[in-house]
C-alpha cells in the first residue's frame, strides 16, 4: 500500500502569501489518490514580535499572531479532518522557547508551543528534530527519506546548489525547506544506489524587509511512499497562482 503525504513549508503566518497558501492547500486537498498524511515542515507561525532581530513596532502584536495561527490550524484540520497531521519544529517555532528561556525561564513548563497553538485539540502531532537527535533518535523520516525543516543542519543562505549542499551535509535522502527556494540534486553512490535531496519553496510572502531582493519561490510538495520505503517526490512551484512541476 502506498502512503501519500503532503508537505507544506514556511507559511510564516500571519505573513503568509494568501494566494499561494490557498493554492497549495486546495491542490493537496484535491489530489487523487487522496493524502493519507499532511506534514507541516516548520515555520508555520512567524513569531515576529519575539525575534532576536529588531522588530518593526507597527507589525501585528504577538497575541494577534497567535490568534490567527490558531484559526489557520483549525481551518487546516477542517480541510483534512481524518488524516494525521505532523508539525515539524522550525527555527521560528524555536523563537518562542528562546524568548521564554531568556526572559522568564521559570515559565518554560507552561509555555509549550503545543499548548499555545492548541495542537492537542486539533490532534496535530508536534515534532522537534533537534530534540529527537539530542535524545539519540533519528530525525523525522518517511520511508527512506528524512524530513527536516532545514535549520537542523546549517547550510549557507548564499548557496547556489542548495539541495546538493543538503545532501553533502546529511549524506542521506533528505527534504528540507527553510531557505524558501525549491531545488533538487541526484547522486549515484559507488555502490550504484541513487540518493537525492530536495528543498521546497515557501508559502510566505516573497519580499520581506530583512531580504527584499532574493530568489525565493512559492511551493509545496507531496510524497508517494511505498511499503518498502521507496518513494516518489513531487516538488511543485506556484507561479502567478498556478501550480507547476519542478
Amino acid at each position: 500500500m502506498t502512503e501519500r503525504v503532503g508537505l507544506i513549508y514556511d507559511p510564516h503566518i500571519p505573513y503568509h502569501d494568501k494566494v499561494a497558501y490557498r493554492t497549495a492547500i486546495n491542490h493537496l486537498a484535491n489530489l487523487k489518490p487522496k493524502l493519507t498524511k499532511l506534514v507541516i515542515g516548520g515555520d508555520f507561525v512567524d513569531f515576529y514580535k519575539i525575534s532576536y532581530f529588531k522588530s518593526d513596532p507597527d507589525r501585528m502584536p504577538f497575541q494577534e499572531e497567535i490568534k490567527i495561527a490558531r484559526e489557520e490550524l483549525k481551518k487546516l484540520r477542517n480541510v483534512f479532518p481524518r488524516i494525521p497531521i505532523d508539525y515539524i519544529e522550525g527555527n521560528h517555532e524555536v523563537r518562542l522557547y528562546a524568548h521564554v528561556r531568556d526572559n522568564a525561564p521559570e515559565l518554560l513548563w507552561n509555555n509549550r508551543i503545543e499548548d499555545m497553538l492548541h495542537l492537542g485539540a486539533r490532534n496535530i502531532n508536534y515534532i522537534s528534530n533537534i530534540a529527537r537527535m539530542c535524545a539519540g533518535k533519528e530525525p523525522y523520516k518517511l520511508g527512506k527519506v528524512y524530513i527536516l525543516h532545514g535549520h537542523e543542519k546549517k547550510v549557507s543562505y548564499g548557496a547556489i546548489n542548495l539541495a546538493r549542499l543538503f545532501y553533502l551535509k546529511c549524506k542521506e535522502n533528505v527534504i528540507a525547506g527553510h531557505h524558501h527556494r525549491p531545488d533538487k540534486s541526484l547522486v549515484r553512490t559507488i555502490s550504484g544506489q541513487y540518493e537525492a535531496a530536495w528543498t521546497v519553496g515557501t508559502l510566505g510572502q516573497l519580499s520581506e524587509g530583512y531580504q527584499p531582493i532574493n530568489d525565493w519561490a512559492h511551493g509545496f510538495a507531496y510524497l508517494d511512499v511505498e511499503d518498502c520505503g521507496d518513494f516518489n517526490m513531487h516538488n511543485r512551484v506556484i507561479i502567478n497562482g498556478k501550480v507547476r512541476e519542478f
